[in-house]
């Protein structure tokens, strides 16, 4: 798997890698699939036994469906206004929605793996992606984590596309918002 470029999802501030192969971004291929009801009844119907197993409590493949759909779109929207508000306003930045990935990492740092959680309490929608500046993010992936580690086939493919997203920044020498100011996305 290789990356085909970075593309802007909100110009300046919340960009998503593209992968070889895969026709959209994947900022874009996320919220396509978590907004895709026949993607999801796969998806649960999958990992039934990840979602029946009490880390959400007792839920059926309808109301995950139901409840991901709202999450999903609300999720897309809350990141999509935080990243252009945060274009002018100091409190309100991407930063705000992105965590460190590491649970035990409470210092922000230059290309940090990061982690932005649905809306909903509880959810199980993740958005992955590398940290620039407060307000900067590179999206390289994300997935719907039913577990409290990652220790399934999907997650650790997230896990590597996020170290894949962070090299392929360095080998372009996308350390910091000054070196996305002037970089032409499509």
């Amino acid at each position: 798997m290789e990356i085909d470029g970075i593309f802007a999802v909100v110009a300046k501030s919340l960009v998503a890698v593209k992968y070889e192969d895969i026709e959209v971004d994947e900022f874009e291929r996320l919220f396509d699939d978590w907004t895709d009801v026949r993607y999801l009844l796969d998806f649960f119907t999958e990992h039934t036994d990840d979602l029946t197993a009490g880390f959400y409590g007792d839920i059926t493949i309808d109301e995950a469906i139901e409840y991901t759909l709202k999450d999903a779109a609300r999720l897309e929207q809350q990141l999509i206004e935080i990243a252009t508000l945060g274009q002018t306003e100091q409190d309100e930045n991407l930063q705000t929605l992105f965590k460190p990935l590491n649970n035990a990492e409470y210092r922000l740092r230059d290309l940090q793996k990061s982690k932005a959680y649905g809306v909903r309490r509880q959810s199980w929608l993740r958005v992955y992606a590398i940290r620039i500046a407060k307000n900067i993010y590179v999206v390289s992936g994300g997935a719907i984590k039913l577990t409290p580690d990652m220790q399934r086939e999907h997650l650790r493919f997230e896990l590597y596309k996020l170290e894949l997203t962070k090299q392929y920044l360095i080998d372009e020498g996308l350390f910091d918002e000054y070196d996305f100011e002037y970089l032409q996305l499509e």
